[in-house]
């Protein structure tokens, strides 16, 4: 037990900026083998921004509310997964080869192409926990928190690493982890976990809307970069959480959950 749960906390300790005991083993091999913990924080970190929506809704209203809550929520990650969204964005968009492309995202300086991904983004967060009522709302935090980290961390299956994995430069964990069955069996179900709390045709249609990304990024990572790193990571778990925000947008107008 005290395996799984240093497993866990490990995954805790690279996706969030929550302090951990002294005795949790937090290096690059104990990252990679913890990955398969990766939705369980997700679904943590989205309860944590549900429980905070709901509760500065009380106090200030819905749309101020979601601002907060999304800030509260880049504290508690770093900004880890924005990160990588705004260096695929310059890196694809800015680069004419695999090199340079690589080499624009490993640049600690954010170009245009980022910083518009970055203000896309939390605008279309932002807007979308406002236009939903506020218990779609609060369960959409929690399953696309969820579902986009188990999604992202499938990215590795069906890609190589893009960049040199002798250079120990390299940060990303996932660069040299197995996902056996068992493995991915975790990362499923952990990060469907939260579909329970929706009705079957809503999971669904979600589902073939975050495989149909999930293609897509798959087959974009493979033309620009012939791969994936950490970035691209990053980048697909913002992507997927982004799509399925303004999908319960659009399920909350046309069939409301609650019905």
């Amino acid at each position: 037990m005290r395996g799984h749960l240093g497993a866990i906390l490990a995954a805790a300790s690279f996706l969030t900026r929550l302090p951990m005991p002294m005795w949790v083993v937090k290096d690059s091999d104990a990252i990679a083998k913890s990955s398969r913990w990766f939705a369980l924080i997700g679904l943590a970190i989205g309860s944590i921004g549900a429980g905070l929506l709901y509760g500065f809704t009380l106090l200030m209203g819905q749309t101020l509310a979601a601002v907060l809550t999304l800030v509260m929520l880049l504290l508690l990650t770093g900004a880890f997964h924005e990160d990588g969204l705004a260096d695929v964005c310059d890196g694809f968009g800015g680069g004419w080869d695999k090199s340079r492309k690589l080499e624009i995202m490993k640049d600690s300086q954010i170009g245009a192409y980022g910083v518009l991904a970055l203000v896309s983004g939390f605008a279309i967060k932002a807007t979308a926990l406002t236009q939903m009522p506020l218990d779609i709302a609060c369960i959409s935090l929690i399953v696309c928190h969820a579902g986009s980290r188990s999604i992202a961390g499938f990215v590795a299956v069906y890609l190589p690493y893009a960049r040199d994995n002798n250079n120990n430069n390299n940060k990303t964990p996932q660069k040299d982890a197995e996902l056996p069955f068992t493995n991915r069996l975790i990362l499923c179900f952990t990060g469907a976990l939260p579909l329970v709390l929706l009705p079957l045709n809503c999971v669904l249609m979600l589902l073939t809307i975050w495989l149909g990304a999930f293609i897509y990024l798959i087959k974009l990572m493979q033309r620009h970069i012939q791969g994936f790193t950490g970035d691209t990571l990053g980048a697909t778990q913002q992507i997927i959480e982004i799509l399925g925000l303004i999908f319960f947008v659009i399920y909350s107008l046309q069939a409301p959950l609650s019905s």
